[in-house]
């Protein structure tokens, strides 16, 4: 989908709303799929007689926890209220119909309709296009009056689609502010430039993409069939026009624009429901044959992610796996009435997509954490570039792109209660930083995260630990300055300054926190 808005959670592509391309469809939205084609050849025979797909139901997301992915052997409730046990066992009675329902582990199994009858005359590609959307549709249990915009194109006008939103001045504007702090943090090479790489990410071959701002759907019109990538694309694509057509998404990225946290957890529910979408259509159309055409990548694309910096794809990544496992959760809790239910009360926060049950318990941050003023600190010649909260997400993944095990970061980043950061540039293109995180449970949260920053710090070969005259402040040198760490006394807060020495680092997180 398209859209320019706030992603500085996804900065893998930053300012836009993720366009759907092939390798991004094989690295993320289809991963689970592997396991459900793998699992179709072993299920249990149903009433007809024919076997039905099902899978666990496991999230991909680098941040899921126990809580945010569907218990096994839940089914829906219909009153939509969670339950809190999950006894119940896939129902053994023939469906009545072809809607979805949940399998005893959680994830969608429908009954696989009867082929359409052969006709003389083979489909055409847009009307090929046309029984997925109507197949989409069904499963979504969601409509659209009237013919949808789709458009048969070439690759040169979906490139130039997204060369234009690379050109809009807003999305220029946040690539040059998340530069700056990617580079004090060493997420991204020093001689790098954040635009560039992220233009390398969007020449990869993209199959569709569906624009929110104008109603347009694109997909690649060449040859006379729809090729299996094309369908489980095309497939995610609609449920987004059917979320648009229903919802209004850029009515909710507008409202959403003001909050980034809001944003980036409205993009992790648009996607991963998606997502979720286009699993329920391969659980009726694909066969494990199929996954041969699916996880093909072409060699240059994948050059391409091969030298991406880690922190980019895990953050590219994030809103379509955790999404994903938090569109379960509300399903398995409710079905589809339920996932409609939530496009009128969205998450708030990545924390709620990360763990569904404080979603439910709408636990949001107290208020915004205000930090002091860190250019008096530093003198004259500083200014601050930018100000905003990382939130749960990102604190997870940057621990692990800095090394930290998926599980282990995802342990370190939970009990996040808020956070605050500035970046400031200085003189002679110097720039700093200053971060502040709360924690729910400053004894346990606080230290958790503590260890596994320090530890990843330590293990990763471009931070260098410096001696510290105070056992409570610790200190590395790494790429983007003097890194300064330490949790503050009294209320267990982290805070973390970069500046270009070190005295200036251990200025600002003086300012920061009381060690």
């Amino acid at each position: 989908m398209k859209s320019v808005v706030d992603n500085r959670f996804m900065p893998g592509i930053a300012g836009l709303d993720r366009h759907r391309t092939s390798w991004l469809t094989v690295l993320v939205a289809l991963v689970s799929l592997f396991v459900v084609a793998c699992s179709s050849d072993e299920g249990e025979s149903g009433p007809s007689g024919t076997s039905e797909p099902t899978a666990a139901a496991t999230s991909t997301s680098p941040d899921a926890t126990p809580d945010s992915t569907a218990v096994p052997g839940t089914e829906p409730d219909p009153t939509g209220v969670p339950s809190s046990t999950a006894t119940s066992v896939s129902p053994t009675s023939e469906p009545d119909s072809n809607t979805p329902t949940p399998s005893a582990t959680g994830v969608p199994t429908t009954t696989i309709p009867d082929p359409p009858i052969p006709t003389e005359e083979p489909l055409t590609k847009a009307e090929q296009l046309a029984v997925i959307s109507e197949q989409v549709s069904r499963i979504r249990e969601l409509s659209v009056v009237g013919d949808p915009n789709v458009s048969l194109v070439d690759k040169e006008r979906i490139a130039q689609e997204l060369a234009e939103d690379l050109d809009d001045e807003e999305v220029l504007a946040e690539v040059a502010e998340l530069e700056v702090w990617f580079k004090l943090l060493g997420l991204i090479p020093q001689d790098s430039s954040l635009l560039e790489i992220e233009t390398a990410l969007l020449e990869g071959a993209v199959v569709g993409l569906y624009n929110h701002d104008t109603g347009e759907l694109m997909v690649l019109g060449g040859g006379e069939d729809v090729s299996v990538k094309e369908e489980a694309v095309y497939s995610h694509e609609y449920a987004h026009l059917l979320q648009d057509v229903n919802f209004d998404l850029s009515e909710l990225f507008e409202s959403a624009k003001v909050d980034t946290e809001r944003t980036s957890a409205l993009q992790a529910f648009v996607e991963g429901e998606a997502t979720f979408i286009e699993s329920f259509y391969a659980l009726e159309n694909f066969e494990a044959a199929d996954l041969d055409e699916l996880i093909a990548i072409d060699p240059a694309d994948l050059a391409v992610l091969e030298a991406t910096p880690d922190f980019l794809i895990l953050t590219l990544s994030w809103p379509y796996t955790a999404g994903f496992a938090f569109t379960n959760s509300i399903w398995v809790d409710g079905g589809m009435a339920a996932l409609n239910a939530t496009w009128g009360d969205l998450p708030e926060t990545t924390e709620q997509v990360i763990h569904p049950e404080k979603y439910l318990a709408k636990e949001v941050p107290v208020g915004p954490l205000i930090l002091p003023d860190l250019t008096a600190i530093l003198g004259d010649g500083w200014a601050v570039h930018s100000a905003d909260v990382f939130g749960e997400a990102i604190i997870s993944l940057w621990l692990e792109s800095l090394g930290a095990e998926t599980a282990v970061a995802a342990q370190a980043g939970a009990g996040w209660g808020r956070d605050a950061y500035t970046v400031l540039t200085g003189p002679s293109g110097a720039s700093a930083m200053g971060l502040v995180i709360e924690w729910d449970d400053p004894g346990t949260d606080a230290l958790q995260f503590s260890a596994v920053l320090e530890a990843v710090l330590d293990a990763d070969a471009a931070f260098t630990r410096l001696e510290s005259g105070d056992v409570t402040i610790s200190l590395w040198d790494g790429p983007g300055g003097t890194l300064a760490f330490a949790l503050d006394g009294s209320t267990g807060a982290a805070g973390v300054a970069v500046a270009p020495t070190l005295q200036q680092a251990t200025a600002l997180l003086s300012a920061l926190v009381d060690a």
